[in-house]
């Protein structure tokens, strides 16, 4: 019992590493399609389309056949003979292509199943590009705030032998470096617990195989060159959530036809199978001749009211169903628009600090150090070039990230997982 359990226990790490040792050797290390590989909900998405799959196959086949026996206390006489005992084989045949409109219904209810896989997919798709920029954007906030801390420590040694020296007059500059130092920590060790809840979310996403080498300092999302209008029209026959209230509305309707076909009956037929005993009819004793009789019949559907709230119930269900898909479209098409609106805001933000904010940053602090250098501002008013300077690089972060979630909701939205799937 140890053993198989050590051996269970070295199996999945085993696979998990062979997949990605796999993966490495690929020739484009996406993060995405490793995910898809490895995430469980995906997984159980995939069974759950190959059961639908399955239930294709017996859908729609005649119910299976009726085998009955009876035996009679009281024999009942015929010229042949007592009938003693009698068996019987019924097999009912469905009418009216009910049985046709089962299959049809089974067929939708397996392309649903398939629609909410690649919604799986595409949901995954999304969760991992949104932790992957709070993981980048945290990654890179700490980095930044770690090199602030190490100047900070390099200031207050400078601070401390001018005060020392007799240059500084007050210990004002050490006790506001002291102060900045603690806030500084204080954010590390926030940034450090959202990192690590971070990572955490991702080990669930990839069912405990993450490695943060996977991940690209680089990792990025492009909005693409579509208008409006054509992520529209992407959603309308990409989305996996809007095909699937189309095919639920099929379904509803087939469901409704077939729920006013069964007030129609069906032909039940089979075969009889008499043992007769024997006979004293004429003083004389004879074996009895069995005998062999053929049945046919149907079912009434007798019970109006019940057929009757039969329909109507299905008939409402249709059209719950077609409300949903037109809620649906709504939901799909006005999400688009706002992410767009939305999108191209932060998309000016990032190229005003991509292309002016940080260089005029950069030039800022070269000039700030190059003026203390040189005695034509203080200390203080060099510290405060430095926060500002910091201040604007975390901005920066927040804004890379907010960008990238941002076109991974886009590309939720209109139901794609990559950026070529928009052609």
């Amino acid at each position: 019992m140890k053993l198989k359990i050590l051996i269970k226990s070295w199996i999945k790490p085993l696979i998990g590493f062979i997949a990605i040792t796999a993966f490495s050797f690929s020739q484009t290390a996406d993060p995405v399609d490793l995910v898809l590989r490895l995430n469980l909900e995906v997984k159980a998405a995939k069974k759950a389309y190959q059961a639908a799959q399955e239930k294709i196959k017996v859908a729609g086949v005649l119910p299976d056949p009726m085998i009955e026996t009876s035996f009679s206390i009281n024999p009942i006489e015929t010229r042949n003979g007592p009938v003693e005992n009698q068996i019987m084989l019924g097999q009912k045949f469905p009418l009216w292509g009910k049985l046709r409109k089962e299959r049809s219904i089974a067929r939708i209810k397996s392309e649903i199943s398939r629609l909410n896989l690649e919604a799986t997919k595409v949901k995954v798709s999304f969760l991992l590009r949104k932790q992957l920029a709070s993981y980048l954007k945290q990654a890179e906030s700490s980095k930044i705030l770690n090199q602030y801390k190490e100047e900070l420590v390099t200031f207050q040694a400078i601070a401390q032998s001018q005060y020392a020296n007799g240059i500084g007059l007050t210990q004002h500059p050490i006790i506001k470096l002291q102060i900045e130092k603690s806030l500084v920590e204080t954010k590390i060790n926030n940034l450090e617990s959202a990192l690590e809840k971070s990572i955490n979310d991702l080990q669930v996403l990839y069912d405990g195989q993450f490695l943060s080498s996977q991940v690209n300092s680089d990792f990025n999302l492009i909005m693409g060159s579509l208008s409006e209008d054509q992520w529209v029209d992407l959603a309308n026959t990409k989305s996996p959530k809007y095909l699937q209230a189309q095919a639920r509305v099929a379904v509803a309707s087939d469901q409704y036809k077939l729920s006013k076909l069964k007030n129609y009956p069906d032909l039940v037929a089979g075969i009889t199978y008499s043992l007769v005993g024997p006979t004293d009819l004429g003083g004389a004793v004879s074996s009895g001749a069995d005998a062999l009789g053929v049945k046919v019949g149907i079912n009434v559907p007798l019970w109006f009211r019940k057929n009757k709230a039969n329909v109507k119930a299905a008939s409402y269900v249709k059209r719950q169903q077609e409300e949903l898909l037109s809620n649906t479209w709504n939901t799909i098409e006005f999400s688009i628009l706002s992410i767009i609106k939305e999108l191209n805001e932060v998309k000016e933000t990032y190229t005003l600090y991509d292309e002016s904010i940080i260089y005029e940053t950069d030039q800022m602090l070269s000039s700030a150090y190059a003026a203390y250098e040189t005695g034509k501002i203080s200390f203080l008013d060099l510290l405060d070039s430095v926060r500002l300077g910091v201040k604007v690089r975390l901005e920066f972060e927040d804004v890379k990230a907010k960008q990238t979630t941002l076109v991974a909701k886009l590309y939720q939205s209109t139901g794609t997982i990559k950026p070529n799937q928009e052609n």
